[in-house]
């Protein structure tokens, strides 16, 4: 019973740590029909370029993320989406080519709610 215990607190540590370490949060609008929720979270980390997007919502849409060099106006780097409660998507440096964000440089990102396009724009400096 406390292996049980312990396993789970840990699970549940590794969990809260992995988005407390993310270096930059963000949301989508308003989750459907919804003033208190968002349809969707994501976590840039600068550090290996990590992008993960997660739908947050049983409203039956999905979510997309638009990364772009600059500004969320820029010039398009990559998209990439998700659908269902609770699931999740990640892209990063690691699986190469336009996954790989260059440094010193403003990374735009357009997160929308698919497929009404509901978004919310943010802009984060890449330096690490």
């Amino acid at each position: 019973m406390a292996s049980v215990a312990a396993a789970s607190a840990a699970l549940v540590i590794g969990v809260a740590n992995s988005a407390v370490a993310a270096d930059h949060t963000m949301h989508t609008g308003d989750a459907f029909g919804s003033v208190t929720g968002w349809s969707g979270t994501a976590f840039f980390n600068e550090y290996g370029d990590v992008v993960t997007i997660k739908d947050a919502d049983a409203d039956g849409r999905g979510v997309t993320m638009n990364v772009y060099i600059g500004d969320p106006y820029g010039n398009p780097r990559y998209s990439f989406s998700v659908g269902g409660e609770g699931n999740t998507n990640t892209r990063k440096a690691s699986m190469g080519g336009v996954y790989n964000l260059p440094e010193n440089t403003d990374i735009g990102f357009k997160f929308c709610r698919s497929p009404d396009g509901e978004c919310k724009d943010y802009t984060f400096h890449n330096d690490n």
